[in-house]
């Protein structure tokens, strides 16, 4: 016989405080199902829907929102309930007329409302490049996917910013001085700068920004920093 499938629950008191959730009340909530965040970075759509931005008011009215199509991430029909969303996600209810974004924020990360102009755009950091062949390199991003362009001239740390769903890339947004970030990680995380300064890693110590942040200077990792323009956002990050 084959192993038990693991638990499609998790315990309330392990769930991450940005999802909003009553840890007494229940013992358990649904657990996210593998996708391209992790875990402990995201939320599934059934909590998303009923917990944080209260559009449902039971599990069960969730569930049968979800399985009929009703809620679209990123530009595709997602029917898993516990698929899980994350940094710079779009999430989309047709019925409500309603849009939505994934944004840093003192918690990590919440919902804002956005435009029907950006939800066919996001902005993505570039965790990993790697040439496939002498033309062709593949930028793996901080969602999970993979896009494969003709063109070296991106790096890792820098943010593409891409066209959903068809994965287009519109722009390259590089992480050098003067360019403007959003914190994703950290004490800071969800406050913008302006990048003043980059020090190079070391064996010891990893690539460090300085960050001009309302005239007050912080230093950050720059795994922690997300580039979202450069004399001002490419998106909104506050919301309607």
């Amino acid at each position: 016989m084959g192993k038990k499938s693991g638990s499609k629950a998790l315990k309330r008191t392990m769930a991450p405080n940005f999802w909003r959730i009553t840890k007494k009340e229940k013992r358990f909530v649904t657990k996210p199902s593998p996708g391209p965040h992790s875990s402990k970075l995201s939320i599934p759509i059934v909590v998303l829907l009923r917990d944080v931005l209260n559009l449902t008011n039971t599990y069960s009215e969730t569930k049968i929102v979800i399985r009929d199509g009703g809620v679209i991430v990123d530009g595709c029909v997602r029917k898993d309930y516990n698929y899980s969303v994350g940094l710079m996600d779009v999430v989309e209810i047709p019925k409500l007329n309603s849009i939505y974004r994934l944004v840093p924020s003192k918690r990590l990360i919440e919902p804002i409302k956005i435009s029907k102009s950006e939800k066919n755009i996001k902005l993505c950091k570039i965790l990993g490049k790697k040439s496939l062949s002498k033309d062709v390199f593949q930028y793996s991003l901080h969602d999970g996917r993979n896009i494969n362009l003709t063109s070296n001239e991106a790096n890792v740390g820098s943010t593409m910013k891409i066209e959903i769903p068809s994965q287009k890339v519109k722009k390259i947004l590089d992480l050098k001085t003067n360019n403007l970030v959003v914190l994703i990680g950290g004490q800071n995380k969800g406050k913008i700068g302006k990048i003043t300064n980059i020090s190079p890693s070391s064996f010891s110590r990893p690539k460090m920004l300085e960050i001009d942040v309302n005239d007050t200077k912080i230093e950050v990792q720059s795994k922690f920093a997300l580039v979202i323009g450069e004399n001002q956002s490419e998106l909104n990050l506050i919301g309607e």
